[in-house]
């Protein structure tokens, strides 16, 4: 069932306080996306640890929905 607009903001902006919270902010111009059953995640990072964190934060607050994360390092 698709969720609500408001219900995908929300997700999406807990989502990203968690990425930031997660990488201690090493990810710089952060987007998440939501959608039914897809969670995208762009941005740049300095390391791949970053961009591993910031997969971590995402899967702590979700169940059942792929992730894609497109975060650049470099």
């Amino acid at each position: 069932m698709p969720q609500s607009p408001k219900r995908v903001r929300d997700l999406a902006s807990t989502m990203t306080a968690r990425i930031q919270a997660r990488t201690h902010g090493q990810v710089r111009e952060l987007i998440v996306e939501v959608a039914d059953e897809q969670v995208v995640i762009r941005g740049r990072a300095r390391t791949h640890y970053a961009k591993q964190l910031a997969v971590q934060g995402v899967m702590d607050l979700i169940t059942g929905q792929n992730i894609s994360n497109e975060i650049i390092v470099g």
